[in-house]
């Protein structure tokens, strides 16, 4: 397997995690760096314009971020692009990264454009290297629903749940609503491909779930409903390809005035929820947590990293799969890394495991391409 040196980072996109991935970003690029990398940060706006970032790295966490790349960029002597580096995508990102050829890409986006499969293709066109899961596994697991109907037939424990699809809620929301209420109320929404709880919705009546269904569209053509479940929430970080080693439990501990982990409480509120790892539950619990976690890592083919998400009953008498993220945050709250120190696997190695993890895969995974 050839040496990784050069690194480049996207972070930013087009996402409603566009924020959240800047704060990852800063994380990451200061362990890669301490990791030994020669790092070449790139941002994508939410416009979809790709930045080189050469900034002052504490400058990746502001909002006017864009603004104040594009006019460093102004100052400095950027070439002009060629016909040449116009030729492929593969030439385009070199030349984003001032003529170097990277040996693999480091993924600190979030959300839509960087989940679903859609970045992991562009870079599998370009023969590019990545970390994480591939196109395929990033587009099933993104999308909560096909997750959902996966994992149903397998015999690990989920909550029932309802698919709905945006043409149904525009032109026949009342059949959508029968539906719905099958669950019981109250109902949880969340838009089957989104992320960091953006769009999610606790519905208690009819009047609420009609126009919670309608809301929730406005960010993904599917809302998956589900019964609201009021339990602890708790989360096992996952490394390896396709096999997973897991890291011991954290749970989402919340303050009493909190009913579930939307995007305020994780991200904009101080007290709203803490971490707590290891999670204060029975070793025989925790070892069924790490064990559902690695069955749904090897179904789902992942690649390189997730956190997978379950329910557990207060008494732990009950365990739900929740979800899955391939490309867990990195922020200073995010567990992922955390749960990982606790394992004695610091910032930088873990970093450079996860790198090493992607070059890996992307070797295993090359194709026969002449006939």
């Amino acid at each position: 397997m050839k040496e990784i040196n050069n690194v480049m980072v996207l972070f930013g996109g087009v996402s409603t995690e566009h924020a959240i991935s800047c704060r990852s970003a800063h994380t990451i690029i200061k362990g890669l760096k301490a990791a030994g990398y020669n790092v070449i940060p790139v941002g994508i706006t939410l416009e979809g314009e790709w930045l080189p970032f050469r900034l002052d790295l504490d400058k990746i966490r502001e909002e006017n971020w864009v603004e104040l790349t594009k006019a460093d960029l102004a100052q400095e002597e950027f070439p002009a692009i060629s016909l040449k580096e116009l030729s492929s995508p593969k030439a385009y990102l070199r030349y984003l990264c001032g003529g170097i050829d990277v040996d693999l890409v480091y993924l600190a986006l979030h959300g839509i454009n960087a989940e679903d499969g859609v970045i992991q293709g562009l870079l599998e066109l370009c023969d590019i290297p990545y970390i994480g899961a591939n196109l395929i596994s990033s587009a099933i697991s993104m999308d909560k629903a096909y997750t959902k109907l996966l994992i149903e037939n397998s015999d690990i424990p989920q909550l029932d749940f309802v698919i709905c699809h945006r043409e149904d809620i525009n032109n026949s929301i009342d059949s959508v609503i029968a539906d719905v209420e099958r669950l019981g109320y109250p109902v949880f929404l969340k838009p089957a491909n989104g992320g960091s709880s953006v769009g999610t919705y606790k519905v208690n009546n009819a009047e609420e779930l009609r126009q919670s269904l309608i809301e929730a569209a406005e960010f993904d053509h599917k809302v998956l409903a589900e019964p609201f479940y009021l339990a602890r929430e708790v989360e096992i970080a996952c490394l390896g390809n396709h096999k997973a080693k897991t890291a011991v439990a954290g749970e989402i501990v919340k303050s009493a005035d909190v009913e579930y982990y939307d995007y305020k409480t994780k991200y904009i509120s101080a007290d709203g929820a803490k971490v707590q790892i290891p999670a204060d539950i029975k070793a025989e619990t925790m070892q069924k947590l790490q064990d559902y976690a690695k069955r749904i890592y090897s179904l789902l083919e992942i690649n390189g990293l997730s956190r997978i998400d379950f329910f557990v009953s207060p008494d732990e008498s009950e365990i739900y799969f929740n979800e899955i993220n391939t490309l867990p945050g990195f922020t200073s709250i995010s567990l992922f890394p955390v749960a990982w120190e606790k394992e004695g696997l610091e910032l930088p190695q873990l970093l450079k495991e996860i790198c090493e993890l992607g070059l890996e895969a992307y070797e295993q995974q090359k194709r026969k391409i002449d006939v």
